[in-house]
């Protein structure tokens, strides 16, 4: 369903509980007309022509690169890449947005072969990353200046691809640290734009950005294998309510930022479970200062976001409590782990267990809260893959294959009967709010 359909639908519904007048209908729709769609047919053509357009000239200039002078392979690079600007900025101010977006497209395209096929006259391969790099600064300038979304999603697929490359090269130290600038002036170009998909694509690349430094850094000795997962799962949680809180106040980006680090957080709290049955002795770490520093900056930033949302009415006092305590519980975790040794290390599996069934509960309760459905939906996620790990555990070896998955069955859809009764509860209770309830 469109979002015309259901603005239509809901406009009926508003206006006959007496929240909307009935006399505003027609203006709402016409202004939802009149404004361009996000996608369509003839765009995706155009912007698909124009990697093609794109492919074909670095494809014909490779091809008689050799046989070329200097000068002409230059001037046939820059001749074709102010053309397409120049015609990007021509369709913009003809009011042709599609054909705009398209050239600009292919112009940044070939700003980069210009960049790349200037290294391999020079033979400056040593610096093919810092090319992406220029490559990426030039498109985000293109995407800015026309404004072109489109180009802009090209700029941060760039970016990430720069900070891979350079992740891995020989050359360049174990972190990109200037990745960070990158990725903010990114975002704050994506967000000035509104770009949805350009956010979608940051989110990742911050958080595999972190996973490397982490790598790093129990590489490197200074946390131990469970300490390095344990981090990532705190920093993903602390950026999930941080973002959250950035959605609260309309920031653009907040909310998928937020779904990005939830999901991770608690996909990865899941998984943490799974081999603390087969660590090896040094594999906890020794309580080592980087994870206690992350822990503590963790959770104080959690702490301050979880109050801070309590007093706006963005999330309830038992919701922002189980978020902490879950919080401390994830940073206790690798201590918890050396203490217990083997033999009580059953009892430390059942803690675990016992919180992330919590979290998962207040985030289904935080989930019937309006634009937090996400929230719900994760929580509900890791419920069902909670009560899968711990049915798997228990009975696994003590039930036939059919009574396994039969029993199995079952109490998903119980759980799925109880998670349903508790959204309807909790929908009757928000109508008993609405103005039939203060007429």
């Amino acid at each position: 369903m469109g979002y015309r359909t259901r603005l239509t639908h809901d406009l009926e519904r508003w206006i006959a509980a007496g929240w909307v007048d009935a006399t505003h209908r027609q203006a709402i729709l016409g202004d939802i007309a009149s404004r361009p769609g996000r996608w369509n047919a003839a765009g995706a053509l155009a912007i698909l022509g124009a990697a093609l357009l794109a492919m074909s000239a670095l494809s014909f200039v490779a091809a008689n690169w050799e046989a070329m002078p200097r000068l002409v392979r230059f001037a046939t690079i820059v001749l074709a890449l102010w053309a397409a600007l120049l015609g990007a900025g021509r369709a913009f101010d003809r009011n042709a947005p599609v054909i705009g977006h398209a050239l600009a497209l292919l112009g940044a395209a070939l700003f980069g072969a210009a960049i790349m096929l200037t290294a391999q006259t020079f033979n400056m391969t040593a610096f093919r990353n810092t090319a992406l790099l220029v490559w990426a600064t030039a498109a985000a300038g293109i995407a800015l200046v026309l404004p072109s979304r489109p180009v802009l999603i090209l700029a941060t697929g760039l970016g990430a691809l720069w900070a891979g490359m350079e992740a891995v090269s020989p050359n360049a130290p174990g972190v990109v640290w200037a990745y960070l600038p990158v990725w903010g002036a990114t975002a704050l170009l994506a967000r000035h734009l509104g770009s949805r998909v350009s956010f979608n694509l940051l989110a990742p690349a911050l958080f595999m950005w972190i996973a490397h430094l982490l790598w790093t850094q129990a590489s490197a000795d200074r946390l131990g294998q469970l300490e390095a997962l344990d981090a990532a799962i705190l920093i993903a949680a602390m950026i999930g309510l941080l973002a959250a809180w950035l959605r609260d106040h309309s920031i653009a980006g907040g909310g998928i930022l937020a779904a990005w680090a939830i999901a991770l957080a608690v996909f990865g709290a899941h998984l943490l479970q799974w081999p603390l049955d087969h660590l090896p002795d040094d594999a906890t770490g020794s309580g080592s200062g980087l994870h206690t520093a992350i822990a503590t900056l963790s959770l104080l930033v959690m702490a301050g976001i979880a109050w801070r949302r309590v007093a706006d009415g963005k999330a309830s006092r038992i919701a922002a409590l189980t978020y902490l305590a879950a919080g401390l519980m994830a940073a206790a975790i690798p201590a918890l782990v050396q203490a217990a040794g083997p033999d009580l290390l059953i009892w430390v599996r059942i803690l675990i267990g016992a919180v992330f069934y919590a979290l998962c509960a207040a985030m289904i309760v935080q989930g019937t809260r309006p634009d937090q459905s996400i929230v719900g939906a994760l929580g509900i996620a890791g419920f069902v893959l909670q009560t899968l790990y711990v049915y798997a555990e228990t009975f696994s070896g003590l039930l036939d294959t059919a009574l396994f998955f039969f029993v199995g069955g079952a109490i998903l859809f119980l759980i799925s009967l109880a998670l349903l009764r508790l959204r309807q509860a909790r929908a009757a209770a928000r109508g008993k709010t609405g103005p039939e309830a203060s007429a």
